[in-house]
């Protein structure tokens, strides 16, 4: 059997994913000693393979869930400002399916979105004509009208791999 090591260190983070580097980065910061163990290599597993966005959490707001809305919203303005270099602005394209919500309430919750934390790096959303607007060309002729609104996508194995270098460097 192999003899156990004693690591000395204020803070042992077990895993190699946005949230153990994100923590040792934030306890590095605070002056705390900081080891980090990873089995394989940063981001090499679900950090890896996330959906790359960056966003508020626009569904929750259907769960009257403002306060994580905007702590959401709020965090993405500050990625935003601290990393353009791997975060960028994105447009989405919603279509109005009134067999699931009505035009107003999509319009009411957009509004939301874009008022619950201050926005200055992101357009606001507006509404489009689906008939004439090119995002509308490979939709069904059903659909009508539609809601443009903002968010961010990332290069999330390099923002893993930049925190676990600051992390590093404190």
């Amino acid at each position: 059997m192999e003899q156990a090591r004693k690591i000395d260190c204020d803070v042992l983070v077990v895993g190699g994913g946005i949230n153990g580097v994100g923590i040792a980065r934030d306890a590095a910061g605070r002056g705390l000693s900081v080891v980090l163990c990873e089995k394989d290599d940063l981001a090499s597993h679900t950090s890896s393979a996330s959906s790359k966005l960056i966003h508020g959490g626009l569904r929750y707001l259907e769960y009257y869930e403002f306060g994580l809305v905007r702590k959401a919203l709020i965090e993405r303005e500050v990625l935003l400002r601290s990393a353009p270099h791997i975060i960028w602005p994105m447009r989405f394209v919603t279509p109005v399916d009134k067999a699931q919500r009505p035009a107003w309430m999509i319009r009411a919750g957009l509004f939301l979105y874009d008022h619950l934390a201050h926005r200055d790096l992101l357009d606001g959303s507006s509404g489009i004509d689906l008939r004439s607007h090119a995002a509308g060309k490979p939709l069904k002729a059903a659909f009508k009208r539609g809601f443009v609104y903002s968010d961010a996508c990332v290069d999330d194995a390099r923002l893993v791999m930049l925190n676990a270098i600051d992390a590093a460097d404190k």
